[in-house]
């Protein structure tokens, strides 16, 4: 596992991972997601990354008028999915919030003229914190929440690049979190165990090694007939707001892969400096 220099502030980490409800308690669901759970457990962001706070941004959380961040205090856990087992909604993820640094990259953003606004409507939905349930589990690092848009891909890479020069100036240490799938066709979900779907995968497969390569810009204008066939989860909107706040110095790295119910991605790449 790459080391991670431990003196730089600034963004230190990035992470994109899935979030589908049933890695909250995976044994509700035959144990469908615990491999996946168990390695984002695995990845130690706590103590491998240190960092002072958490940068998220889910595809659940869509905002109709420009980018909005999270500035409150304490981000409420949402449970924003229905009929699941009781189990789920009991679950409680209460992260502290950094208001500080969510105004910070507002400014930067509005410096550069992007519509972004903090707020504090929303929080943590599940595509947040059932990712962060297993990343950050003791829930005591400050977590700033971002929304997605309908934007084009390449105004989230530019508001990424906001965030990034607006970390630095805070002299803070984080790590950046973006969530989602990358196949996500709900109507090909498959509850018996999964019925193969090579031609998913095999795009998927394709999609991975973009970004495996860094050919970022090639992501951007990738084949929309085969992206429409997998219809990744929000247009991989928290993905590219990432990759812009990283830029091109961070390596990823395919942690973990694996298919779950037949049509949901669960892809787990972490980005090192």
């Amino acid at each position: 596992m790459s080391d991670i220099p431990e003196t730089a502030n600034g963004i230190a980490y990035g992470l994109y991972a899935p979030n589908a409800p049933n890695l909250i308690d995976p044994g509700l669901f035959g144990g469908a997601g615990e491999e996946t759970a168990r390695h984002l457990r695995a990845l130690d962001v706590p103590d491998r990354v240190r960092p002072d706070a958490i940068l998220v941004a889910s595809p659940h959380w869509f905002s109709l008028e420009g980018f909005r961040v999270h500035e409150g205090e304490r981000p409420p856990c949402l449970h924003d999915f229905y009929g699941f087992p009781r189990q789920l909604y009991e679950v409680q993820y209460e992260a502290p919030g950094d208001s500080v640094l969510a105004r910070l990259i507002v400014q930067e953003g509005r410096r550069r003229g992007i519509d972004v606004e903090t707020t504090t409507d929303w929080g943590l939905d599940h595509g947040a914190w059932a990712t962060l349930l297993h990343v950050a589990p003791s829930a005591n690092i400050p977590v700033v929440p971002m929304s997605i848009t309908a934007l084009p891909a390449e105004d989230h890479l530019a508001w990424g690049e906001a965030i990034r020069a607006a970390v630095a100036k805070s002299g803070k240490r984080v790590a950046f979190v973006s969530t989602g799938s990358i196949a996500h066709r709900l109507d090909r979900l498959d509850f018996s165990g999964g019925t193969p779907w090579p031609e998913g995968e095999q795009i998927e497969r394709e999609i991975i090694d973009l970004i495996l390569a860094r050919k970022y810009d090639a992501l951007v204008h990738f084949d929309r007939d085969k992206w429409m066939e997998v219809a990744p989860e929000g247009d991989l909107g928290p993905l590219f707001i990432m990759l812009g706040a990283l830029g091109q110095t961070f390596a990823p790295r395919l942690v973990a892969y694996e298919q779950a119910f037949g049509s949901v991605g669960m892809a787990i790449i972490e980005f090192v400096s």
